[in-house]
């Protein structure tokens, strides 16, 4: 499968660089909300060394991630309003935040993994240590290497903690579905923190408990997560960072 190099941590502003290749696949760049639209065109433009998107820019005063192919347009948007993606495009069509992105309605979480199913029928599978993407066979299609160099036509752990970069192994996909995924994924690693997050509280600062209390509890905070993250993703809110 092949490898996709995120240059920046930050998935706001960063590009989605083709390992085997070199060429970018994808860049995100989310201008400051508070610029003109003048100010905001020159911040996409400095990515793409051209002017030709600045017809496409959208004229809010909502910051807005601009999701921009290999040559410079730009494919997919979204538009945050405060920490929440109130609005997805992708391409031409609008959803009015992740109720039309992702399948509420079978989100599982589970003390040790949550898996956030798609309406491509992907499915998103979140444990403290991995994000995987699997298929509809649950089938593993793509999977997270966090902190890593590049060795060897491979990512392995990078010899300093912090060092190193995040890669992406994706099965090769249609274009139109490796976009949206690509939009999905912006949306689903920040959520990954917050269920690292809950499962260390749970299992790290209680783990003196007995197992029986333990396993109450768990099962009390996860019901409240997931009915969380339904709701979240059931109303124009979106995940949130």
């Amino acid at each position: 499968m092949p490898f996709y190099k995120l240059n920046s941590a930050n998935v706001r502003e960063t590009a989605l660089v083709d390992c085997a290749t070199g060429e970018v696949a994808y860049r995100t760049c989310t201008p400051s909300a508070s610029g003109s639209s003048r100010s905001r065109a020159s911040s996409i433009a400095s990515w793409t060394g051209t002017s030709r998107s600045q017809e496409k820019l959208p004229q809010r005063n909502e910051p807005t991630t601009a999701i921009l192919d290999h040559e410079g347009r730009i494919v997919a948007e979204i538009i945050w309003e405060g920490a929440h993606a109130s609005e997805i495009r992708i391409q031409e069509e609008v959803l009015k935040g992740t109720s039309e992105l992702f399948d509420a309605a079978f989100v599982r979480v589970l003390p040790d993994e949550t898996f956030l199913p798609t309406r491509m029928e992907y499915t998103w599978r979140i444990t403290p240590e991995t994000l995987t993407l699997l298929d509809d066979d649950d089938a593993v299609i793509g999977r997270l290497y966090a902190d890593c160099a590049f060795v060897k036509g491979r990512p392995v752990p990078a010899l300093k903690p912090t060092s190193g970069l995040d890669y992406l192994e994706l099965a090769k996909l249609p274009s139109e579905d490796l976009l949206e995924l690509v939009v999905s994924y912006l949306l689903v690693s920040t959520l990954r923190e917050r269920l690292y997050s809950v499962t260390k509280y749970v299992y790290g600062v209680r783990r003196k408990r007995s197992i029986a209390a333990l396993r109450s509890h768990a099962t009390r905070s996860f019901s409240s997560l997931r009915d969380s993250i339904r709701r979240t993703i059931t109303t124009p809110a979106a995940l949130s960072h």
